[in-house]
């Protein structure tokens, strides 16, 4: 936008995103006067402003808030704390995002990636001015939002991760009682047992748990649900619909010579005994195969474990390594060495026991060239992850084994039964889970009422 020589605006319609720079800078919003100028640019965003933004329906979201799972309004946010509106910033987040301090620690901010300033300069860092929005409210204790009017229905949600504890937050918004069963001792699921604590801190997880906890849901760790009786099994127990939202918490394996020697693990299964007080030792040398987010958590651990040297090996080149980049190089910063485009061919052992492993060096064009071979005391695979069977053996599956559902509604094979996350998508952000935590819960306001 410039200003153009009548003191009134002249804006450049194919370079106009809808950022509203233009109606918070403008003299209108002191002046109404200005707002009855036919045709005048902002006489025109005005009229359409009062009618109750007719002008956002022609126009498609700004980039950033387009790029996010959930649409959260980052501009939004982003104002209010250049203007040092802490709380009204943390208030509007809070308006469609239940997890915003754990969001700010380990999203993969697709809003950042869209963002319009990279051609200027670089774009905003709307992640880590979440993160700062999140540190304020830890010190000053974030009370919990008040549950909506109580509703006839009960709900209970399988799983206690992002999508579960979203769902659980939302209906209880809309005031339905609702109940959490999770399986483990801890509550978050793979944001308690899958992330290490360096990256999410254990009290800003706790702080976000227990202010949904304080708005009335009841959440109960230790609690397996077996589907006995297909839909009765929880008509029984007095619940009127289900979300159901267990993840995929098995570790995909490698199907090679060695597999089975002791000192092989699984990345899951590493991480998960780490966050259970589960005492593993993983020597000197240790060995990683994967390149994922998963994999990276696990060669840093591994440090932080005592081991002296930590190798990672992978299928991909640096570029195409799918964990998020910032990761890699702080794994690579700690003294992690990767070995990029490399293929596991056996893992080799003595009486019994991982003593280390061979792999076979890819070549660019595809093919595969000389092999090494790599000492290790333990093996960790992390090459991905599926949703585990035995916990859903009444439901309709896809053929990769996660649940299918209705795509609209996101009903599963069991009328009452809703489910998202990663038992539907398979592994996924963080995010993503996030938001079908809201399109389940939505979901389900719409089949109680």
């Amino acid at each position: 936008m410039v200003e153009g020589r009548t003191h009134r605006p002249v804006i450049h319609p194919e370079r106009c995103h809808p950022c509203d720079v233009c109606i918070r800078g403008c003299p209108a919003e002191l002046i109404p006067e200005y707002r009855l100028e036919e045709k005048s640019l902002r006489g025109t965003l005005y009229r359409e402003k009062l009618r109750g933004g007719l002008l956002k329906d022609r126009i498609p979201l700004p980039a950033c808030q387009e790029a996010c799972p959930i649409r959260q309004d980052a501009k939004g946010y982003v104002a209010l704390v250049a203007r040092g509106k802490i709380k009204e910033a943390l208030d509007l987040i809070r308006e469609v995002n239940p997890l915003p301090a754990v969001c700010g620690f380990i999203c993969h901010h697709p809003c950042e990636e869209t963002c319009l300033r990279e051609g200027a300069d670089h774009p905003v860092p709307i992640r880590l001015l979440k993160r700062f929005v999140a540190e304020h409210e830890r010190n000053e204790a974030w009370k919990g939002r008040k549950p909506g009017k109580r509703r006839r229905g009960k709900v209970l949600v399988i799983g206690s991760g992002p999508a579960g504890l979203t769902a659980a937050n939302d209906l209880t918004l809309l005031g339905y009682e609702v109940t959490i069963f999770e399986s483990l001792p801890l509550l978050g699921g793979m944001l308690a047992t899958g992330i290490p604590e360096f990256r999410l801190p254990r009290d800003i997880l706790n702080m976000e748990i227990e202010g949904i906890g304080r708005m009335g849901v009841e959440m109960k760790p230790n609690h397996t649900f077996r589907w006995k009786e297909g839909r009765n099994t929880f008509l029984r127990l007095g619940f009127d619909a289900v979300f159901l939202s267990v993840g995929a918490q098995c570790s995909l394996g490698l199907n090679i010579e060695g597999k089975h020697l002791n000192g092989v693990l699984s990345g899951l299964e590493f991480l998960r005994g780490i966050h259970l007080g589960k005492k593993t030792s993983v020597g000197e040398k240790a060995v990683v195969v994967g390149g994922g987010n998963v994999a990276v958590d696990v060669a840093r651990s591994a440090w932080r474990m005592g081991a002296k040297q930590v190798l990672m090996a992978c299928l991909e080149s640096r570029e195409e390594m799918p964990a998020i980049q910032e990761e890699v190089e702080e794994a690579i910063r700690e003294g992690v060495k990767i070995h990029f485009l490399a293929s596991p061919v056996r893992i080799i052992g003595k009486a019994g026991k991982a003593i280390g492993m061979e792999f076979s060096r890819i070549s660019p064009e595809g093919g595969r060239s000389s092999s090494f071979r790599l000492r290790a005391d333990t093996v960790i695979t992390a090459i991905g992850q599926r949703v585990d069977p035995r916990a859903l053996r009444c439901f309709d599956l896809n053929p990769d084994g996660t649940v299918r559902v209705d795509p609209e509604t996101g009903e599963t094979s069991l009328n009452g039964v809703f489910s998202g996350g990663d038992v539907v998508t398979g592994p996924g952000w963080a995010i993503n889970a996030i938001a079908a935590g809201k399109r389940g819960a939505k979901a389900i306001d719409h089949y109680l009422s």
